[in-house]
């Protein structure tokens, strides 16, 4: 290369940075709280929905079995979706348009892996943005970086970057999605480390161009909204995946790259363990969601909350009904019976390493965010709380982590020996059950069977309603 053609390539880098500058200081986040931010934390409550080829084929980590005519809905009612979102007091609702498997809920153009090519031909995201304006719900969309069908292979690329042609993939549905539909208030984009900063600002100021009321989200993954990563820059909105603000609050007014910014935060949780539907998956407790929802609206961030439609193209009746029992809560927070265990004395077998942030108190404290927890490799261990006086109760839910415990017992004292009035095998995470009333004021927790140190986030005494 000449010394001429160095000093040219030069010059054309100098210029090229310099208009990406320019027009990331015009399409950029928000400096402060505009009114379209100020709409969108108005919400408060919303709906995520994953739905797609991985309802069909139970996984999306791998394609196998993720052909397009697998994807075969036997009864699709999206308007049920979106009356369910209503009913349930949520205010917008997020669909998952492409998700890991790369399959289209929409008919994309030249694009041979969506639902044109599927059993079902209906255009999913048409009929959920016409659900939304029917029901007046704010419509939003998820988009997800990582995808085996567009990155090749057999499994997915976590770490692998994103290559020019699939970026321009990514540009020509994200353009087909904002052209087709005008209306979409929120944009999400997962996985968006994988693409370059140059990537995300293309994809931001894209989205922006087309549809300039549209909120863009980067998912920051797991993090309590602190700190926005780079990876997830630049958002107009952070996340918390499954993860709550800190206990004071989500603060707004960020410095990133000696600029303030105002990025307010968004918590997303599932109704079930799963976000896509699984035939054995159970809903949570109403009094866990209601947790989720409250401290994240009280620590200032919005809840999104994931519902999982069936292979029918349904949401199940089983999640519908835990949405409307949280909507009654809600409504009516005196509904919220107090555990009777919250100020009650609690002693343990065990504690993880003498630490008191594993203390048996962390077990009884209203609070999924603590745990009591024994040391790795225990078999058995035990709970013992003290009321303080005798008690009447008829209910107990138990919060257990990584679903260890084989074989337990609930006990009271009676005249100084335990006696079992309730046994089983597994807890995990939301363990429910009813029983005929006790009065006791000692009552114990037995983990006659661990594959590894039993962990609790919650142990919760219900009265009589």
């Amino acid at each position: 290369m000449s010394k001429l053609q160095a000093v040219s390539l030069f010059l054309i880098a100098v210029v090229l940075a310099r208009d990406v500058y320019a027009e990331q200081s015009v399409i950029a986040p928000a400096g402060r709280r505009t009114k379209l931010l100020a709409q969108w934390e108005k919400l408060e409550y919303g709906m995520f929905i994953h739905y797609g080829m991985s309802t069909f084929t139970g996984d999306y980590r791998t394609n196998k079995n993720s052909k397009s005519t697998v994807y075969a809905p036997t009864d699709l009612d999206v308007r049920q979706w979106i009356r369910t979102a209503r009913l349930a007091g949520m205010k917008y609702a997020v669909l998952t348009a492409k998700h890991t498997l790369g399959h289209c809920l929409w008919d994309s153009k030249d694009y041979l892996y969506d639902v044109a090519s599927s059993t079902d031909k209906t255009d999913i995201v048409a009929e959920f943005i016409a659900a939304c304006r029917a029901e007046s719900i704010k419509p939003g969309i998820y988009y997800c970086v990582l995808d085996i069908h567009n990155e090749g292979g057999s499994e997915l690329k976590w770490k692998a970057a994103v290559q020019p042609e699939y970026h321009a993939r990514i540009k020509r549905h994200l353009t087909e999605l904002h052209t087709k539909y005008t209306d979409i208030f929120e944009q999400w984009i997962d996985i968006p480390h994988k693409l370059s900063p140059r990537q995300r600002w293309d994809i931001y100021r894209l989205v922006k161009k087309l549809n300039p009321d549209c909120l863009v989200i980067m998912n920051a993954g797991f993090r309590d909204g602190a700190e926005i990563s780079q990876g997830a820059w630049p958002t107009d909105l952070t996340d918390g995946e499954k993860t709550l603000p800190p206990a004071s609050g989500h603060d707004p007014v960020k410095d990133i790259d000696g600029k303030k910014h105002y990025i307010p935060m968004e918590v997303c949780d599932t109704v079930t363990a799963n976000w896509f539907w699984h035939q054995t998956d159970k809903p949570r407790s109403v009094r866990h969601l209601y947790y989720l929802y409250s401290e994240s609206l009280r620590r200032g961030a919005n809840f999104l909350l994931n519902v999982s439609p069936d292979t029918t193209g349904q949401i199940p009746s089983e999640q519908v009904d835990t949405l409307m029992a949280l909507r009654k809560m809600i409504d009516n927070p005196e509904s919220f019976r107090p555990s009777i265990v919250t100020g009650a004395e609690l002693k343990a077998s065990n504690v993880f390493g003498n630490q008191s942030q594993y203390a048996p108190q962390k077990a009884a404290d209203n609070s999924w965010d603590t745990r009591w927890a024994t040391d790795a490799g225990l078999k058995n261990a035990w709970l013992e709380i003290d009321l303080k006086k005798p008690e009447i109760f008829d209910s107990v839910l138990i919060s257990e982590g990584w679903g260890r415990i084989r074989k337990f017992q609930l006990q009271y004292k009676k005249q100084g020996k335990w006696q079992t009035f309730l046994e089983g095998t597994r807890i995990g995470p939301d363990y429910q059950r009813k029983f005929k009333p006790v009065t006791a004021q000692y009552v114990r927790l037995n983990v006659i069977e661990s594959t590894d140190g039993p962990t609790l986030w919650e142990f919760q005494l219900l009265a009589p309603e």
